[in-house]
């Protein structure tokens, strides 16, 4: 990117990249704003058909703008090829969800949407769309990374809390983003 917004009630606010981590496609990001919320990350590891809800904007604003949720489960505690560092959700993940949190029923962050399987290669390879198969990054990977850059980190959520409540926090906590890019 050759510079970065959040959107904050539609109105973008520049910001910048303190850190990175290309293995597992995580950004840690400064602007001058205070987010309504903060969703702390679990520290437990996820666990095989947790119930989780995934939170972003599904192909940016062009098809409306505010956030998206789906509800899940966790299908896998790994990515492709064993990537041990993913979770496979089959909670819808689109472009523009990237980045977006996958929560648990508490509030708490378990996995950060990065990917889903391409349906053409899938489809040019077994013959078959694929259905269902989407990867976040563990929050665990997440804590170490925000730790490194001396972050500090929420205490996890311990009581499971209400749809209302948990979709006021996914609606006052994540944060649409954009990547704006050169001509080249």
């Amino acid at each position: 990117c050759s510079g970065i917004e959040i959107y904050e009630n539609n109105q973008p606010i520049s910001a910048k990249v303190i850190n990175f981590d290309l293995n597992n496609d995580i950004a840690l990001l400064k602007a001058d704003f205070n987010p309504i919320h903060y969703f702390p990350l679990r520290r437990a590891n996820p666990e095989l058909l947790m119930e989780i809800y995934a939170a972003g904007y599904p192909f940016g604003y062009d098809i409306s703008t505010p956030v998206k949720v789906t509800r899940g489960i966790i299908s896998s505690l790994s990515g492709v090829g064993n990537n041990y560092s993913n979770i496979q959700t089959e909670a819808a993940i689109q472009p523009g969800n990237s980045g977006g949190p996958i929560v648990d029923k508490k509030g708490n962050v378990v996995a950060v949407a990065v990917a889903s399987l391409s349906q053409e290669e899938v489809l040019d390879t077994y013959g078959v769309l694929p259905e269902g198969t989407h990867f976040g990054i563990k929050s665990n990977v997440v804590v170490n990374f925000l730790e490194s850059n001396n972050i500090n980190l929420l205490n996890p959520n311990s009581k499971e809390i209400s749809g209302g409540l948990l979709g006021r926090m996914i609606t006052d906590g994540t944060y649409y983003i954009s990547c704006l890019m050169t001509m080249a």
